[in-house]
Formats: structure tokens, C-alpha cells, sequence
């Protein structure tokens, strides 16, 4: 029962995490491509949010049930065999760790720039720095998250 919980919270965790990241990539780049600054500007501010909110949670969900799952299957953390599990949980932790410390908080200073480069009606040299910075970070990010996905369902039963 309690590995059916953690199951469940685990894959929702990770679902909400790469959805929210998956659907703001594509977001991000329509709203650039319509070159209104005031859509730029909303939509990196709902990315900051989103991402303070709902992936926030995920990322949470995702990492606490995944060691509880470690646990509860009998496996130990960080331990070579299974290589799956081990890739996973380093793999995880590496995009856990990359979206607290670098992806969030760019995130927020890339809304508080497309907000000013809204209202001065120019970009800025910091909105185009951001803006690159959450571009590598969230593909990187994104690109952990598959690699992750693809462990967890290309493992041996």
C-alpha cells in the first residue's frame, strides 16, 4: 500500500515537474516570436510563477517519493546496483539542484527585466542575459528530466 502511494506521488511529482517545464518552453518561445513586448513580459512573469508554484511541487514530490521508494523497494541510496536507480537518483538530484539554485531565481530576475524592457520599450544587455541563462538551464533541465523518464520506464523488472 505504502509503495503504491509513494508510486503515485512520485510520477505525479515528475509529471507536474516536466509538464510545467516541457509547456513553458513552448510558451516562452511563442511569446517571443510575437515580438509584443507586454506578452514577453506576462509570460515570463506566469513562468516565474509557475515555477515557484506547481514544478516547485513536483520537484518536491518527485525527489521525497523517489527516496521513499528507494526505502521502501529495499534498495539504498546511492548505491551502484541497481545502475538505474543510482542514475536516477544522481540524475535527479542534479536537475532538482540546477532548478533551485539557478532556474527559479533566473526566472524571477528574467520577469522583473521583460517587465522593464516592456516598459522602457527596449530590450536590455540583463533581459538578453537572463534570457539566454534560462534558455541553456531549462533545456538542460529538460533534457535531465527525459534521460530520468527514460530510466525509470527502460529499467529491468
Amino acid at each position: 500500500m505504502l509503495r503504491g502511494i509513494l508510486l503515485f506521488l512520485h510520477v505525479f511529482g515528475l509529471a507536474l515537474w516536466f509538464g510545467v517545464t516541457f509547456a513553458l518552453a513552448l510558451l516562452t518561445v511563442r511569446a517571443n516570436k510575437t515580438d509584443d513586448r507586454a506578452v514577453i513580459a506576462f509570460t515570463y512573469r506566469a513562468s516565474s510563477q509557475l515555477l515557484k508554484g506547481p514544478a516547485l511541487v513536483g520537484m518536491l514530490l518527485t525527489i521525497v517519493a523517489g527516496f521513499g521508494l528507494s526505502g521502501v523497494g529495499g534498495y539504498g541510496f546511492f548505491e551502484l546496483s541497481p545502475h538505474w536507480l543510482f542514475q536516477m537518483q544522481v540524475l535527479g538530484l542534479a536537475a532538482f539542484f540546477l532548478a533551485i539554485a539557478i532556474q527559479i531565481p533566473n526566472a524571477g530576475r528574467l520577469a522583473r527585466a521583460a517587465e522593464a524592457a516592456a516598459n522602457a520599450g527596449e530590450e536590455s544587455a540583463a533581459f538578453t542575459r537572463f534570457r539566454r541563462t534560462n534558455a541553456l538551464v531549462s533545456s538542460i533541465n529538460g533534457l535531465l528530466l527525459i534521460l530520468i523518464t527514460l530510466l525509470g520506464t527502460l529499467r529491468p523488472f
